[in-house]
């Protein structure tokens, strides 16, 4: 599985531009393209993330569904999402190369310090896992990632990639750098975070997107503060070796199930 995860600097509030750039970026030959949260419309939006929301099969979206189709490559990039009016979720659009769309709401909604997506977003309430030909890739979007129990339940239903997209300012760097090789070594998965560059209306977030092995080991990375993509080749049969070398999946299903 080639995939390209980018540190992107959106236009805040010009979905058009951002779609299209999205698009450009599938042309690159890579099976899986992934850009950070809310990159479709930008991050810091405030109420306007209501008037910019997507339909589940809004038709903004079709430049990002004929671009999965003609270069065969699976989507994953963060928008709003409004499935009635007047509740909006924080999700992930996850577009397969035969040109469908399934969304992922974010679950753990950040409301301290700068972050007030509460006032904005309703929670979702599943973790699901995205089966495709490539593998199955269970979905979390930023905060979601402090909560081991999300990912661990993706891993317990069948991911072998474990993908967080994000928008994550300068002050939490740290504490992303620790968890996305955490969710990988816990889990024996693959683990790849894709996180937005740049300032949006006061904040500055870092990039630093990158690929984590099932053992631990960086396998690719972006310069953080750059707009760019760290490019890795995942291949999942190295997921058996991992798993035999600790059973993290087989002894969780044990204290699971006791």
């Amino acid at each position: 599985m080639k995939v390209a995860l980018w540190s992107a600097d959106p236009r805040l509030g010009d979905v058009e531009a951002n779609v299209a750039r999205v698009a450009a970026a599938c042309e690159g030959g890579d099976d899986l393209v992934v850009f950070p949260e809310l990159f479709l419309t930008g991050y810091n939006l405030g109420d306007d993330v209501q008037r910019l929301a997507f339909a589940p099969d809004d038709d903004r979206l079709g430049p990002l569904r004929d671009a999965a189709r003609d270069h065969g490559t699976h989507v994953v990039a963060g928008a709003p999402l409004s499935v009635r009016r007047g509740i909006t979720y924080n999700a992930a659009v996850c577009i397969d190369d035969s040109g469908d769309a399934h969304w992922v709401p974010k679950r753990a909604l950040p409301n301290f310090t700068t972050f007030r997506e509460h006032l904005f977003f309703a929670h979702g309430d599943e973790q699901p896992v995205w089966e495709t030909r490539l593998g199955a890739v269970g979905i979390s979007i930023c905060y979601d990632l402090y909560f081991p129990e999300f990912q661990k339940q993706q891993a317990m239903e069948g991911a072998d990639v474990l993908l967080n997209i994000s928008a994550s300012p300068s002050s939490s760097r740290r504490f992303f750098e620790a968890l996305v090789p955490a969710r990988a070594i816990e889990n024996a998965c693959f683990s790849l975070y894709s996180n937005n560059v740049g300032a949006q209306d006061g904040i500055v977030f870092w990039g630093g997107s990158h690929a984590v092995g099932p053992r631990g080991q960086r396998l690719a990375e972006t310069t953080p503060y750059q707009d760019e993509a760290a490019r890795a080749v995942l291949d999942l049969d190295d997921l058996r070796a991992a798993r035999e070398f600790r059973p993290t999946i087989r002894d969780s299903r044990h204290w699971m199930e006791s």
